[in-house]
């Protein structure tokens, strides 16, 4: 870690006027999420939990919340997401089990929903991972950071939770102010959030979703939550037509007396392209279908391409290529982009 660079930044985030402003409001979020007990958890009513969810900072993309929890509580039904919760903040087991189980059982929750509800519950323990931490950590010199969701295990967690715990202990040490991680994530929100790395390379890496189901389905979820951030009705599934496959995604939309206007979506892994092929030229057969897309890495999208250039007109100039980098891309984009717009005209979520 680049202390320098650390001693820098928190020398100038400690001298702030409003400092004593953001400790309590960070005292009342941590109050807030302490309230609730795993017996508390497990008697919520929907009502609480659009609360209890609605209120954490990695919900600020979002315009319609109503949407998205709803979506959370038909993809994992209520009870079992309440209990995964409960168990998540207050099991018995070691945090890299209850982190590794909780990812593998409930959908929808990234590593940013689970580590901040974490950090509220025991701030001195576990940190908030998000974009603005990776940021912060890059920008310090911080090597092996996850780039995708599914890297993040319980075992991950842990290891980027003790370079917190250092700053945590630097604060201590050089401004004698005992503060606890969520602190940290104040700092890192405050001062490095839009820093860039110093002397780094972004090293290119090639992606692939060949035999790798927890990226494949990342990425599905990407294609979703766009979709929902562009306002298209997203929880769906739906069968291609004349094949019976369900698609790994759909975007609708209703267009006034016109119907419903449908964007249908693939992610190729290593399965048959041939059979992807034929699928997306089902799908273009309906005419509520604007576009099929099919969705993969560089390698594997030339070789779309090579297969489809004698049966073009087969797709009725529906077909388009979507690479998975761009789909990283414009994700993040655009989810910074929302929260820019949702924080200046929602003023109850202020951090």
């Amino acid at each position: 870690m680049n202390k320098d660079l650390l001693y820098k930044h928190l020398d100038g985030y400690m001298s702030k006027d409003n400092l004593d402003e953001d400790l309590k409001e960070r005292l009342e979020r941590e109050q807030y999420y302490k309230g609730y007990t795993s017996e508390r958890i497990l008697l919520m009513t929907e009502e609480e939990f659009y609360e209890y969810i609605s209120k954490l900072w990695a919900m600020i993309i979002w315009g319609n919340k109503h949407y998205i929890i709803d979506k959370y509580i038909s993809d994992n039904g209520f009870e079992n997401l309440k209990k995964a919760i409960a168990y998540l903040l207050y099991g018995g087991d070691s945090i890299e089990i209850r982190w590794d189980t909780f990812k593998e059982k409930i959908k929808g929750f990234g590593p940013a929903m689970m580590s901040e509800l974490l950090c509220y519950i025991n701030p001195n323990e576990y940190m908030i991972w998000n974009t603005t931490a990776s940021t912060a950590y890059k920008y310090l010199g911080i090597n092996d950071i996850p780039r995708h969701n599914y890297q993040m295990t319980g075992k991950k967690y842990v290891e980027l939770t003790k370079y917190s715990k250092n700053i945590q202990k630097i604060i201590l040490e050089k401004y004698n102010r005992n503060e606890n991680l969520l602190f940290v994530d104040y700092f890192f929100w405050d001062s490095l959030r839009e820093v860039e790395p110093i002397n780094q390379e972004e090293k290119k890496q090639s992606e692939t979703v060949v035999n790798n189901k927890s990226y494949h389905n990342e990425i599905v979820d990407y294609i979703k939550n766009i979709g929902s951030l562009l306002g298209y009705n997203t929880n769906i599934k739906g069968n291609i037509k004349n094949s019976g496959k369900i698609a790994d995604a759909i975007w609708e939309f209703n267009v006034g007396n016109l119907g419903k206007i449908k964007y249908v979506f693939e992610v190729q892994d290593n399965g048959s392209i041939d059979s992807l092929i034929v699928s997306l030229m089902n799908a273009s057969q309906d005419i509520s279908v604007q576009a099929v897309v099919a969705v993969s890495d560089e390698y594997q999208i030339n070789k779309i391409k090579q297969r489809c250039n004698s049966i073009e007109g087969s797709f009725n100039g529906k077909l388009k290529l979507w690479d998975i980098n761009e789909i990283e891309r414009a994700y993040k984009e655009l989810s910074s982009s929302m929260e820019i717009i949702n924080k200046a005209i929602n003023v109850e979520i202020d951090k």
